[in-house]
């Protein structure tokens, strides 16, 4: 059976707290969010958190155009999660930008990389990777520790026959 709404709600926010994650709600001038979910949308991702992330990691302040005037009116609210390293980065970043408040950041990076357009914008939704080099002694022990076991699995195979 499967579970409940409460219990799956529940499970997520102890997953939450364990990893130090914290939900960041930003108002943000209406259409904004309608913005978000269409870099989501071309960049095939499908978390608010996930996108916001990707935004504030790849986003550089000297990329960035002058903050658009401050405007009045409807808002929409953004609510996401972030651990603590995406918290100093977020605010290293506001601070790099000349931002007093996180939400105006939030702003810029959404709607900067919207003015962007679907193809120009991918850049901002790259999932950087690391790249691992292995010595030529390192690879000659693993597959030697594979070899040996996979003779080792052969030997409890012909023993079970």
């Amino acid at each position: 059976m499967a579970a409940e709404q409460k219990e799956r709600t529940a499970k997520m926010a102890e997953k939450r707290q364990e990893l130090g994650e914290q939900e960041l709600r930003h108002t943000v001038p209406y259409g904004v969010r309608k913005m978000l979910d269409e870099l989501m949308l071309w960049h095939e991702v499908e978390e608010v958190s996930e996108a916001v992330q990707l935004l504030v990691l790849n986003g550089r302040a000297e990329d960035m155009p002058p903050a658009p005037p401050k405007v009045k009116g409807p808002s929409d609210i953004i609510r996401h999660y972030f651990r603590q390293g995406m918290r100093d980065r977020l605010a290293a970043l506001t601070a790099e930008l000349g931002e007093t408040k996180e939400r105006a950041t939030i702003w810029r990076l959404i709607a900067h990389a919207h003015s962007l357009g679907a193809e120009k914008s991918a850049s901002y939704f790259k999932i950087k990777r690391h790249v691992l080099d292995v010595s030529e002694n390192v690879a000659r022990k693993l597959r030697q520790a594979g070899f040996a076991e996979s003779l080792q699995m052969n030997a409890e195979d012909d023993g079970d026959e």
